[in-house]
């Protein structure tokens, strides 16, 4: 039996083979290109009818030598009037103006790209149009073949358009408006397009690729590497597809960590392939989002709030950690008594994810006894036994925390499971990671003492993985209706990895130019404003009690806005005073109008962090920082300098600091 294959298709196996496999496997082929921009079929649409049906009724008056500028406004204007009657079709496209104007740009530029072929032909320009139209949306079709005794395969395709210049080589063309990280599926697309004309038509020609973004980019692939490509990449994988098409479990999960987070077919994913995939499976990958397609069966139900379940029962290794713990403890208490402290004693060790904490007291005697001998435990657990601790004074208490030699992974999916309930019951609430004492560490941006986050750590100290793990947290039960992002990011490192899995919660694209933060602060206060002015014709207090009173469709969604690497800010003249002022004003006045901050550094010194930014951000996290000068900045106390990295820290959310570990990173 054949095996009918379209060269989307091809494209999608390409980046994702359980994509395919799932398509097939449901009678539905997934053949839209997963991830693409949300607009290339809209423009697709617009170039088609204007192939099938060309008004060249202005094109027409043109005389044979007309100017590329001439002839391209006569094209813009045929192609732009039916872009018009797309946007009258399609309402929800009036809701993307700044998309609505790239995307007009783009059909500017393709008429621009027109009218220089038809200067290059010496008819007039009407008919060099129509020449050119007349390769456009050509079906073609093969038979491909495979190795011996392998079931044939019909590969399909369309191709854009067939150009062949007066006097020059033809040229098969595609159109394309997503970005350069694509671009290995688009060389091996018009690599398939080649394959096709050649086999079908008899037609030598070069691969071609027009992107828009909006502005035209031309890129064509020579011959000898589009046909190499063929051979060494795509017929091999065709044989592998024939296999998946009758075997969906066989797919192997992509090499690309940054599709499953976007992808539509998750759902279907994870009842086919359960064996756990972390990209796949832990958050922010599981985040709620709008469903692509609400009447299918392949796509992902909507949220549903579990309830909560308690904490994971003490694997493997967290039993041997606790044993180990029993050990130390018992060590500790007789180095102690070896120093004449007075019958020291222990309860059993708390053993958290990367800690073990072990609290000492005196039968008999003072209490001051364990603080004079702790410097020589210390030594001697480092020398003797490999074992760095650290003693401190809480009060009354005396304790020992040891860093344990094998930590154990604290995962973000468990703590969301563990504090479901929680969560779910409110938008703003968030998620740090596990308490030493291996209980959720949870914050609410509702609350006075932490409805603004100042957040500070050194390179290494796990700073990107923690403001991941507080925004996969707010969004996870909570739908973009509900709580929407903001992401200012100068250096860029943060928006790769949060724009994958939580773009639905965009309520911008995220930002990496500095100049752009003050304005969009500035539109904050804006908005501010206005949802005061809402709340008092209401005659409520905060945005809780006006949502309460509102249908779903007029309520008000929390907007958080996070900045890393603030310091940018703060060290330039040029913003220092406009940034610190829209600061002071949103920390004073936007909790209750459910505006939030997360202000984010790496460089925690006075300079960077001025009194103002820490008065209006009440809610503080240190991460491992190199000097007690700098935990202070942070914290108004030391601590922080004795932090262990990669996610260990001090969370004062306004009931003193609690120590935690942030999740791990997924990836």
């Amino acid at each position: 039996m054949t095996l009918d294959l379209s060269v989307v298709e091809i494209r999608n196996a390409l980046r994702c083979p359980r994509v395919f496999a799932l398509g097939r496997a449901h009678g539905e082929p997934v053949v839209f290109p997963v991830g693409a921009s949300s607009l290339g079929p809209v423009f697709h649409r617009v170039a088609a009818a204007f192939a099938r049906e060309p008004d060249l009724s202005r094109l027409a008056r043109l005389p044979a030598g007309s100017s590329v500028d001439d002839i391209a406004g006569a094209l813009s204007s045929s192609l732009l009037r039916l872009f018009a009657a797309e946007i009258a079709r399609t309402p929800s496209l009036a809701a993307m103006p700044a998309e609505i104007d790239d995307l007009a740009e783009a059909l500017r530029q393709l008429a621009r790209h027109l009218a220089a072929a038809c200067v290059s032909s010496e008819v007039v320009p009407a008919e060099a149009t129509a020449r050119y139209l007349a390769g456009a949306e050509m079906p073609l079709e093969i038979d491909l073949d495979l190795e011996p005794g392998a079931s044939p395969v019909r590969v399909t395709g369309r191709i854009d358009t067939l150009h062949v210049p007066p006097g020059g080589a033809a040229e098969v063309i595609e159109y394309k408006l997503t970005g350069e990280p694509t671009g290995d599926l688009d060389r091996a697309q018009i690599a398939l397009y080649r394959l096709l004309l050649a086999r079908a038509r008899k037609l030598d020609a070069s691969p071609v690729l027009l992107r828009f973004r909006p502005e035209l980019t031309t890129m064509s692939l020579p011959a000898r590497d589009a046909d190499a490509l063929v051979a060494e990449r795509l017929v091999p994988l065709v044989a592998d597809m024939a296999r998946w098409a009758g075997d969906p479990r066989s797919a192997p999960a992509p090499a690309r960590r940054d599709l499953c987070p976007a992808c539509p077919v998750r759902a279907a994913c994870l009842q086919t392939y359960p064996k756990p995939l972390a990209v796949r499976d832990e958050p922010p990958a599981g985040a709620t989002r709008p469903r692509p397609d609400p009447a299918g069966d392949l796509f992902d139900p909507p949220a549903a709030a579990p309830a909560s379940r308690p904490p994971l029962a003490p694997g493997a290794a967290d039993r041997a950690a606790l044993a180990d713990a029993d050990k130390t403890r018992r060590l500790i208490l007789d180095l102690l008594a070896r120093q004449g402290v007075g019958h020291p004693t222990a309860p059993p060790p708390v053993v958290g994810a990367r800690l073990v904490q072990i609290e000492v007291s005196v039968s008999r005697g003072s209490v001051t006894a364990v603080d004079r001998a702790a410097g020589d435990v210390e030594r001697r657990l480092a020398d003797d036994h490999d074992l760095i601790a650290h003693f401190s004074k809480k009060g009354a208490l005396r304790v020992f925390t040891i860093a344990r030699l094998q930590p154990r992974p604290v995962r973000l999916s468990d703590l969301l499971a563990a504090r479901a309930d929680y969560l779910a019951a409110r938008s703003g609430r968030f998620l740090l990671g596990e308490t030493t004492g291996g209980t959720p560490l949870t914050g609410d941006l509702a609350d006075p003492a932490s409805c603004h986050l100042l957040i500070g750590g050194g390179a290494g100290s796990g700073k990107s993985v923690l403001l991941r793990t507080i925004a996969a947290s707010l969004v996870h039960f909570h739908g973009p209706a509900a709580i929407q992002l903001t992401l200012i990011d100068p250096g860029g490192a943060s928006q790769s990895r949060l724009a994958a899995g939580l773009a639905a919660h965009f309520h911008r694209a995220p930002v990496s130019d500095v100049a752009e933060a003050v304005p969009i602060l500035a539109e904050l206060i804006e908005e501010m404003e206005q949802r005061y002015a809402l709340f008092d014709t209401a005659r409520v207090q905060d945005i809780d009690e006006y949502n309460e009173a509102q249908p779903a469709s007029d309520q008000l969604a929390r907007r958080v806005v996070v900045i890393d690497e603030f310091q940018e800010l703060v060290t330039r003249r040029a913003s220092r005073d406009a940034f610190l002022d829209t600061i002071q004003r949103l920390g004073a006045r936007a909790r209750a109008a459910g505006i939030h901050l997360v202000l984010a550094t790496q460089r925690t010194t006075r300079d960077a962090v001025p009194p103002s930014i820490k008065t209006n951000l009440p809610g503080r996290i240190a991460l491992a920082v190199t000097s007690a000068g700098e935990s202070r900045v942070l914290l108004d106390s030391r601590g922080a300098e004795e932090l262990l990295g990669k996610g260990d820290l001090l969370a004062d959310l306004g009931h003193s600091a609690v120590r935690a570990q942030a999740p791990i990173d997924p990836s």
